[in-house]
């Protein structure tokens, strides 16, 4: 994170009673957008960094901005800010770097290729090969991913497209997945029916529906 120590970065990190804190927004003015991306917020500049997708979606330098932020501190050096266009992709990050040996580079980069929901599916049908497709994690860190995070991401709500899908829909794509669909075409079908449908189906409910459009495909 770049901003001006003078401005007392002992006293960011370090909150009244020696807890870290954290900065989970900023609002303020695009300054620069390049590798990085710095935002001016009464008169400090803060350097995140961001995927290439959430960049494209910020305005033009000089124009205003809200960027949801998480700040991962490092032992050893300044803390590092992290920004994202979503509070989803924010939730699927922390969730992500709290895997051993996954760092934030490799977090971002699997942002950088699939969205929120797209992970959530991989992680709950266990495709390893599909989060080892992203470069720097490997087979063996995704089958971490999926070993610590399968409980938790069924907990989330995500916003795909205006609609809120549920972490636990995700089942539905790996029953359907199981009978035999390849798993995008499982997904797509499932998320169709979320999409048509009220969010508070049941995934027996959504497997059937999902079913009924498979079968008339064929």
């Amino acid at each position: 994170m770049r901003l001006l120590l003078s401005h007392g970065y002992e006293k960011l990190r370090a909150g009244p009673r020696g807890e870290r804190r954290m900065i989970a927004l900023l609002k303020g003015i695009l300054v620069e957008k390049s590798a990085s991306v710095v935002i001016a917020v009464s008169g400090l500049g803060f350097e995140l960094f961001m995927t290439d997708e959430a960049k494209t979606a910020l305005p033009d330098p000089g124009e205003e901005c809200l960027v949801y932020t998480h700040m991962k501190y490092n032992r050893d050096e300044l803390p590092q800010l992290y920004g994202f266009m979503k509070k989803e992709e924010r939730d699927i990050f922390k969730l992500l770097i709290s895997v051993s040996g996954v760092g934030p580079k490799v977090s971002i980069a699997l942002l950088n290729v699939y969205t929120p929901s797209q992970i959530v599916s991989s992680i709950i049908s266990g495709d390893a090969k599909a989060l080892s497709a992203v470069a720097g994690l490997g087979e063996k860190g995704a089958k971490r991913i999926i070993v610590d995070l399968k409980d938790k991401v069924r907990k989330l709500e995500i916003e795909d497209d205006g609609v809120i899908i549920r972490g636990d829909f995700s089942d539905a794509a790996a029953a359907l997945t199981a009978m035999g669909w390849p798993f995008h075409i499982a997904r797509g079908a499932v998320e169709d029916v979320m999409k048509k449908n009220d969010s508070a189906m049941q995934v027996q409910d959504i497997i059937k529906a999902a079913l009924a459009k498979l079968d008339k495909r064929k």
